[in-house]
């Protein structure tokens, strides 16, 4: 899987640790889809995935990411139209 975010997802996107698991950064079955087709996804190790202070128990972190994302997006594919393939504006 390829992401448009970070080079090597064998480290965590957030603390730079070995060992991740995938997040897709827009989920939800077509946010799914679209991450995986646009490179919107990251690795992330345990505790920034699926830890107590990760993604999906901390709102802050999550909107952190999908601002971030949607800023390499719209670099990399100037002519897609972010929120009308993703549903909203992020920034």
């Amino acid at each position: 899987m390829k992401s448009i975010l970070q080079d090597d997802m064998d480290y965590c996107f957030i603390c730079g640790r070995y060992g991740t698991e995938i997040h897709h950064i827009f989920f939800g079955t077509s946010n799914r889809k679209m991450s995986d087709k646009y490179g919107c996804v990251v690795g992330l190790c345990y505790e920034h995935h699926r830890g107590n202070r990760g993604v999906h128990f901390n709102r802050e972190l999550d909107l952190e990411l999908k601002c971030t994302a949607q800023r390499v997006f719209e670099h990399h594919y100037p002519n897609e139209q972010f929120s009308a393939i993703f549903g909203r504006n992020y920034l």
